[in-house]
């Protein structure tokens, strides 16, 4: 069965009076293609002789089987709609509708084709170029200037020594240029060190002398040189620390 893409009513409100069920109508075909459609022809009144056309834009693309029919009641009226292969892909036109042999005549608006309604996309192969990309770099490993801290930890606690002894620091990645320690700076790391060397060795003789020579020390002294050992060991591993 064909379709019925429009209806048209005759003769209802008053003598040969145009009505049209829908206000305009889509034959969507696309360059190329037919198809068969019907409109149907209601009469309430007395038997009469319609006529349709078309508009000149639509002139050659729809054709009526019968552009002429009598109608008593109900009439349809087969139409076909085409597109050449080389023609537009959309137009837009009108089907009027001729009453009354001339005295009335009324159109509805037509359009035929498909409507472009899909957004513009970006190709695909350029949206997988940049995901491709931006992943890469999300992997892509980060490299570190300085070497492992287990590996390079004795060398580092050598230099930072015998820097402290002389008065200065090491360039970091020859951009820097050395800085003189401050006097107070120094004289409290010399003083760290020795407390820490003092303590060490107090510590390896209690144990190196023979008992005769072996000298007693006290829950309290004990204590104190603990203290002492920690604090210089806790700035020595601080200033460390800073200069890494």
């Amino acid at each position: 069965m064909q379709q019925i893409f429009q209806n048209v009513i005759i003769n209802r409100q008053e003598l040969n009076s145009i009505e049209f069920e829908k206000e305009s109508i889509e034959i969507p075909l696309s360059p190329g293609g037919e198809e068969t459609f019907e409109i149907l022809i209601t009469n309430y009144g007395s038997p009469t002789h319609i006529h349709l056309s078309v508009s000149e834009e639509l002139k050659g693309l729809i054709t009526f089987l019968r552009d002429n029919p009598y109608v008593l009641q109900k009439e349809y009226v087969s139409a076909v709609a085409r597109i050449p292969q080389e023609g537009k892909t959309l137009i837009q036109g009108q089907i009027f509708i001729t009453a009354g042999y001339g005295s009335r005549k009324r159109g509805f608006p037509v359009q035929l084709g498909k409507t472009d309604t899909k957004p513009q996309e970006h190709p695909r192969d350029e949206v997988y170029a940049v995901d491709e990309e931006e992943e890469l770099n999300s992997q892509k490993p980060v490299t570190r200037i300085s070497g492992s801290r287990s590996a390079n930890g004795s060398g580092r606690f050598s230099s930072f020594i015998r820097k402290s002894f002389t008065g200065g620091f090491p360039a970091s990645a020859g951009r820097r240029t050395y800085r003189n320690v401050s006097g107070n700076e120094r004289l409290s790391l010399n003083m760290a060190f020795g407390g820490v060397l003092l303590l060490i060795g107090l510590f390896f003789l209690y144990f190196i002398l023979p008992s005769g020579l072996q000298f007693k020390v006290s829950f309290a002294q004990s204590l104190l040189f603990s203290i002492l050992f920690v604090t210089c060991m806790t700035y020595v591993l601080l200033r460390i620390a800073e200069e890494g």
